[in-house]
């Protein structure tokens, strides 16, 4: 994991990465249901709750021009392993406006280094993207802001471009 989280913070500090998170899920991650996950995240819309709870900001914003808007991911770097909790995503994903922050997605990450099968994660059916420039596999669900690309996309449309843009 170090191998990864070094590479992170490098692109962090580098601020020139486009961040695609993909998610991994581990086993009983199939068993819960979004809206379980709706349920357990919405605590999440109070930033200090986050923040409480282990999940900080890591790397700028991100969006796409053209594609669309991703927004300030909050991490929490304890559990950044080889397995996915679909109950406890490792990253919750906020959109940017002003200095407001609103709770839009989760994301469930795992460090490319921490995989071992051969195959791409899996959670809910879907694959994880895999992300090199950043070492992991992410997948993120849209489940706070509806996106017309799927809830399952990368980017979101709905979603506007990081301030200063």
């Amino acid at each position: 994991m170090r191998k990864w989280l070094t590479r992170l913070w490098a692109v962090a500090a580098a601020g020139t990465a486009v961040l695609t998170i993909l998610v991994v899920p581990g086993a009983a991650a199939g068993q819960a249901d979004l809206n379980s996950v709706r349920d357990f995240t919405s605590k999440y819309h109070d930033i200090d709750k986050a923040k409480s709870d282990g999940y900080h900001a890591l790397l700028p914003c991100f969006d796409l021009p053209g594609v669309g808007g991703m927004g300030q991911h909050y991490v929490n770097l304890s559990l950044l392993d080889g397995s996915v909790d679909a109950m406890q995503p490792e990253a919750l994903v906020y959109e940017v406006d002003s200095n407001k922050l609103t709770l839009v997605a989760v994301e469930y990450i795992i460090p490319i280094d921490a995989w071992t099968s051969s195959q791409a994660p899996t959670l809910y059916g879907k694959q994880f993207t895999r992300i090199d420039s950043l070492g992991l596999w992410a997948l993120h669900a849209w489940i706070w802001k509806p996106n017309p690309d799927g809830i399952f996309a990368n980017y979101n449309p709905s979603v506007p471009m990081c301030p200063g843009r």
